[in-house]
This record gives C-alpha cells, sequence and structure tokens, in this order.
C-alpha cells in the first residue's frame, strides 16, 4: 500500500518528537517541521524522516515547505499541529508581561497552527481527503497565572478545531485536538514520582509523551474515522479541579 505522508510541526520535541516516531514505526513517511536544526536532524536521522528547518509564524516559509512535501512525495494525509509552547522563564502576571512576549507565545501557538493548516488544506480538499490533529492543553480549559497569553493561545485552538470541523467535513477530512495536562520530560524527572503524580493528577503516575501520542495516533487512523470536530482531554482528570496545581482529598 502507498504510505501514509505525516507533518508533524515540533516534531523534534518532546511531545512531537515521540509522535514522529510512532507514526515512522508504524510505515508512514514522517516529515518533521521544526526551527531548531540540530534536533532536526538528530530525530529525522534516528527514525527515518524527513527534517525540514521550518519557522511556523512565518506563513510564506510555510507554504513553501508544504509545496516541497507535496512536489516529492503527492500529497499530505495527516497533519499534527503539535509545535508550541509557553512564555518558560519569561512568564509574569499578565499586567506586568510585556506585549512582545505576548506575541511571541501567541505566534507560536495560535499562528504556527493556522499558518500550517492553511498551507495545507488546499491539497487535502482536492483530495477528498485528510486529517488533522491539534495539539492544545489542558491549561486552556481553566487557566494559570502567569501563562494568559499561553492559556488564550490553546483555546483558540480548541475553537478552531471546531470551526474547521464544520469546513471541512464535507471534503472528507477531519479535525480533531488533544489537550494534555501536565507531561513531564525524562529529563526531569522528579525526585519523588508519586507526590508529583498526586500534585498534577487524580491518578498516581506521571503522563509521558507516549500517553499522548497513543491518543494523537488513534484520532488519526481509520478507528476514528467518524469523530471530528472534538477535543480530547488527557490530563489524569487535572481538569476536574484546575487551579494552577490539584489538591485532591482521598477518601
Amino acid at each position: 500500500m502507498e504510505k501514509e505522508v505525516v507533518i508533524i510541526t515540533g516534531g523534534a520535541g518532546y511531545i512531537g518528537g515521540t509522535t514522529a516516531e510512532r507514526f515512522a514505526r508504524s510505515g508512514k513517511q514522517v516529515i518533521i517541521f521544526d526551527i531548531n536544526r540540530e534536533r532536526v536532524e538528530e530525530v529525522a536521522s534516528r527514525i527515518g524522516a524527513k527534517g525540514m528547518v521550518v519557522n511556523i509564524t512565518d506563513y510564506r516559509e510555510v507554504t513553501a515547505a508544504v509545496e516541497q512535501v507535496i512536489a516529492e512525495f503527492g500529497k499530505v494525509d495527516i497533519l499534527v499541529n503539535a509545535a508550541g509552547g509557553s512564555a518558560r522563564s519569561r512568564m509574569k502576571r499578565f499586567a506586568d508581561q510585556d506585549m512582545e512576549v505576548i506575541r511571541d507565545v501567541i505566534d507560536m501557538n495560535l499562528y504556527g497552527c493556522l499558518n500550517c493548516t492553511r498551507a495545507i488544506i488546499p491539497s487535502m480538499i482536492s483530495r477528498k481527503s485528510g486529517v488533522i490533529v491539534n495539539i492544545s492543553s489542558a491549561v486552556a480549559l481553566g487557566g494559570i497565572a502567569g501563562c494568559v497569553d499561553y492559556g488564550a493561545s490553546k483555546g483558540a485552538i480548541i475553537a478552531a478545531t471546531k470551526g474547521l470541523a464544520i469546513e471541512l467535513g464535507q471534503d472528507n477530512i477531519r479535525v480533531n485536538c488533544v489537550c494534555p495536562g501536565k507531561v513531564q520530560r525524562p529529563a526531569e524527572q522528579p525526585a519523588d514520582p508519586h507526590a508529583f503524580a498526586y500534585k498534577h493528577s487524580y491518578l498516581n503516575y506521571i503522563a509521558t509523551a507516549d500517553d499522548v501520542a497513543d491518543l494523537v495516533e488513534f484520532l488519526a487512523s481509520s478507528k476514528a474515522r467518524y469523530i471530528t470536530g472534538q477535543n480530547y482531554v488527557i490530563d489524569g482528570g487535572r481538569s476536574l479541579g484546575l487551579r494552577g496545581d490539584v489538591n485532591r482529598t482521598d477518601s
């Protein structure tokens, strides 16, 4: 069978890279879009994917990259918008935050997602086939102090997912969204994993990128052929009591 062609933005990151590896293992042709050249080359080489250095906040650059992929592989079957992030060390209360930082976060999370989607959907429409999976965040559902810009951009992705699903359903294109909670990178494992899990979820273990990749892989597959416009929360129940950090009471 002809290989499915998958573009994963942020494919050199933790969640994006794990998802890229998952798709590559299943026999798909994976293309990684990421701005980090060193990481793109390392991940692409390791999993047998095509790595492309792309600034997803630049629509013209994204369009050129998509055209190159279609010229080489003839199509794009699946788009996973996994690129994004918060201001991290630059996080502040919104009243104190620099507008430049706010724009950077919204550009990366929201416009990056919209740029890639807008560049790819004309080819999907022409083929009457395609799947888009957007990665949002549980922060979009409840908010966290210091992350107003991040929460706003991730909340907008949920809304965009629903609108796109309505518009594109007639073209046999499905669009869904995934909202991860706290996903800890291997290099940042806490000294007390049980206490960390207790703090950030209602389950007793820490989520990994594989947990998120499981859900993305399902939504991109034919097993989810009748699912579109939905937002799937994968957070160990954290959003049931999201206040930045969860306090729970065991019975």
